[in-house]
């Protein structure tokens, strides 16, 4: 299984700029917005877009989620947001059953 998502550090601040709201790393709250890519569409298919509901993970519900499903993690990768590279951006997982 190949994983490869936002970082939940996102949480915190918009810092990859997609329009998503801040809030506490540790937040289990469920809130509505437009899917993660939507900004780059054109004004006029990006308003035809569906809203979506959203529940951001930290990295160890999402770690320990691959490991209680039965896989066995063999790597671990955290790479920069895209404007700014002291900060996390996204993640990939590789694991194996």
């Amino acid at each position: 299984m190949i994983c490869s998502d936002f970082h939940p550090f996102t949480k915190t601040a918009d810092l990859l700029g997609l329009e998503q709201p801040a809030m506490s790393y540790f937040s289990t709250e469920i809130f509505e917005g437009e899917m993660a890519h939507a900004r780059f569409f054109e004004e006029s298919i990006r308003k035809n877009m569906p809203r979506c509901s959203y529940r951001k993970y930290t990295v160890s519900e999402i770690i320990n989620a691959v490991i209680g499903s039965g896989f066995v993690l063999r790597k671990f990768d955290e790479h920069p947001a895209w404007d700014n590279e002291k900060l996390p951006g996204e993640f990939t997982i590789a694991a194996c059953r």
